[in-house]
């Protein structure tokens, strides 16, 4: 019965010990993300990625520690680590692509959140920038994830970093076209949006004729952030300017 008491007792104490380290650990990291989350000197971006990192890390330590607890000793420890490390880092190549994209992502700063972006072939609004992927809203209110790795290898078009954007519209109309007419209404409805920037005159270029057709270019500049809404206003008064003066446009 002694003897069982004994057991007994050790066994409780391994566990209080393990379960006072884990929460010890878990407490630590809330109390670390949540510093870096209130820090004034980093964006949104380096604070979602440093908090993921900071947070894992801490998790990662607190294993450690608890196994260690438990009477592995420290020499074993680290050479199995070592050989499972090794195995595991070949297993997943990509996900250490992505980490190490996650980082290049950060110091470098193609984009952060917030930004408009394409990349990949995909469009929308930077959410998040993790360890391992990064999210986006889509323009069609879709969530996208892209790995980090992928990011980092691939052209990226940040349409947020310039205040304003140049909206182009082409339109292929007839050979016989009143070409004076139809700069006039280009002109005139690039002048009565509210979202075109006045300070910068428009331009109407003609390019080559091709298949009996003239085509038309209209350039104006726009906020960048009234660039869509911009580009279906002019859309809109446009074509029914043509069809006011009998233009029909391709």
């Amino acid at each position: 019965m002694t003897k069982f008491l004994t057991v007994l007792s050790t066994v409780v104490t391994v566990i209080v010990k393990l379960l006072i380290i884990i929460i010890a650990g878990l407490v630590i990291a809330k109390i670390v993300v949540g510093i870096i989350n209130r820090s004034k000197k980093l964006d949104a971006t380096a604070k979602n990625f440093f908090a993921n990192f900071v947070s894992m890390a801490i998790k990662v330590l607190t294993v450690v520690t608890a196994l260690m607890a438990l009477g592995i000793p420290a020499a074993t420890f680290v050479t199995v680590l070592g050989s499972v490390g090794l195995a595991v880092g070949l297993a997943l190549q990509g996900a250490l692509s992505n980490f190490a994209g996650g980082i290049l992502l950060v110091v470098f700063r193609p984009f952060k959140v917030g930004d408009h972006v394409t990349v990949s072939g995909q469009s929308g609004v930077v959410q998040n920038i993790s360890i391992f992927y990064t999210t986006l809203l889509a323009d069609d209110n879709t969530v996208v994830t892209l790995p980090n790795g992928t990011l980092t290898n691939a052209p990226i078009v940040n349409t947020s970093v310039e205040d304003s954007r140049r909206v182009c519209l082409e339109y292929s109309l007839p050979f016989d076209v009143d070409a004076e007419a139809v700069k006039r209404i280009l002109i005139e409805a690039a002048n009565k949006s509210s979202l075109v920037n006045a300070g910068i005159t428009p331009a109407v270029n003609v390019s080559t004729h091709v298949a009996d057709k003239i085509t038309f270019k209209l350039s104006v500049w726009a906020r960048s952030a009234d660039y869509a809404k911009a580009s279906a206003e002019l859309e809109e008064q446009i074509k029914a300017a043509f069809s006011a003066n009998g233009i029909s446009c391709e």
